[in-house]
């Protein structure tokens, strides 16, 4: 595969969609089902940005989904490797009761919920530089890192890379391959 940066496929952090921290989750799926109207490619993540516009954090559909059902706090505490199985899974769903209130619960419980509350504080493994190459985002990515990567140059966040994106060059090379 000819080499490709992280630049190449980034999405330039003032492309995405941005709230504060003073949101609610309500605002931010609100944000999010604007872009959606306005674009074929829309994003399913939102940057958290300060007063100042500056890049601080990220709310992805993982966070929302733990910030509706709190009970994830409780099971991921208790784990100490990163092995599940289908019994351990059904067990831990069982044992704290995820996912088994009503709707109206999670409607309350959801329009309650600020970005601050929600949201995720990158750490430094979550960063790629644009001069950085699809193999090493991609080795992040397979590892387990929380989606999607932060793009910077230097400091300064440039930029969001979203798996999707990345996939989609995989993708099109090898349907372009000469078997």
């Amino acid at each position: 595969m000819k080499k490709v940066f992280v630049k190449d496929l980034m999405i330039p952090i003032n492309s995405y969609v941005a709230v504060k921290k003073t949101d609610s989750l309500v605002n931010v799926l609100q944000a999010l089902e604007s872009a959606r109207q306005t674009n074929e490619h829309a994003h399913r993540d939102a940057i958290v940005v300060d007063d100042n516009g500056k890049f601080i954090g990220k709310v992805t559909m993982i966070d929302i989904f733990r910030a509706l059902e709190p009970n994830y706090k409780k099971f991921t505490s208790n784990r100490s490797d990163r092995t599940l199985t289908s019994d351990f899974v059904m067990k831990a769903v069982k044992e704290f009761n995820l996912w088994l209130e009503p709707e109206q619960s999670i409607c309350q419980r959801g329009s309650k919920k600020l970005v601050a509350d929600v949201m995720h504080v990158p750490e430094s493994i979550e960063y790629l530089q644009e001069e950085d190459t699809l193999e090493k985002a991609l080795n992040l990515y397979v590892m387990d890192v929380h989606q999607p990567l932060i793009v910077k140059t230097g400091d300064t966040v440039t930029g969001i890379l979203r798996f999707g994106d990345m996939f989609e060059v995989v993708r099109k090379t090898l349907l372009a391959c000469k078997l």
